[in-house]
């Protein structure tokens, strides 16, 4: 955002040689005397842990339409989307933080910004990448963003912009996904760390292809998602969900969180 994973069991292997009729009888007289069985997995579903059980969320109002669940995608039954410290939490226009004023612990300092740890590790390894392919030298922009420090920047856009267009590149305090530092907008030092022209840059290209094998994906993917994030494309905005939540996105060709959980859209508050 612009600123600072049938039962069916296997046969035996068995090896039987047949050296006469009277053997070739004795085995088959069973199969031909008794039905056939089937087999049937009586084994009880995995229940869901109850860290990962999440409270139903509200009808969304008629104005708002509800993206259905696409095929075979994970229910929120399987990751946290709700509480604000998962690494898989939603949060857009319809889903504030829980609570609202939320501040991450153990947040690390990667230049001027602030990221929780698991984001600063990937950071790394991705910046590592980049620079070995020669596409620039990665760099952070914004990080974690306090409560306050969000309220402030959201009054400026709105204040430039007015509120449907500053509303579309600065999220109302507590409804930001910098506030949970599992968000970092990127640049390179090649283009003095400003966001605005990082979109049309190799890196870009590169890092929105394979952002998912570090855990990331680019949140706000195109223009054409804003009716469902809310939000205009933002090619720098990166956003840390972790290695097997990116990569079943990649996997199913799914690019907004809304879409994989099958929640509400959220183009507006």
């Amino acid at each position: 955002m612009r600123f600072p994973r049938e039962f069916k069991p296997k046969p035996t292997n068995w090896k039987v040689v047949l050296t006469s009729p009277i053997a070739l009888a004795a085995l088959l007289f069973p199969l031909i005397a008794s039905p056939v069985a089937q087999a049937v997995d009586e084994s009880p579903a995995p229940s869901p842990s109850p860290s990962a059980s999440v409270s139903p969320t509200a009808e969304p109002s008629p104005s708002v339409s509800t993206i259905p669940p696409t095929t075979d995608v994970p229910r929120t039954s399987l990751y946290n989307t709700d509480s604000a410290s998962s690494l898989q939490v939603v949060v857009n226009k319809r889903r504030p933080l829980n609570p609202i004023d939320y501040v991450p612990k153990g947040k690390v300092q990667i230049g001027y910004a602030w990221v929780a740890k698991p984001v600063a590790d990937a950071y790394l390894q991705l910046r590592a990448e980049v620079s070995a392919r020669k596409l620039g030298t990665l760099c952070i922009n914004s990080g974690y963003r306090s409560f306050a420090s969000q309220k402030i920047i959201h009054a400026a856009k709105v204040a430039q912009l007015g509120t449907t267009a500053g509303e579309r590149l600065a999220a109302r305090p507590g409804h930001s996904e910098h506030q949970t530092g599992l968000a970092i907008d990127v640049s390179t030092t090649q283009l003095g760390c400003r966001i605005g022209p990082f979109g049309s840059s190799r890196a870009s290209k590169w890092i929105s292809q394979n952002a998912w094998q570090y855990g990331f994906i680019v949140r706000y993917p195109s223009n054409a998602k804003t009716p469902i994030t809310g939000y205009v494309w933002e090619p720098w905005h990166l956003r840390f969900v972790g290695v097997e939540l990116a990569t079943d996105m990649r996997s199913k060709k799914i690019t907004t969180l809304e879409e994989f959980f099958g929640l509400p859209a959220a183009p507006k508050y």
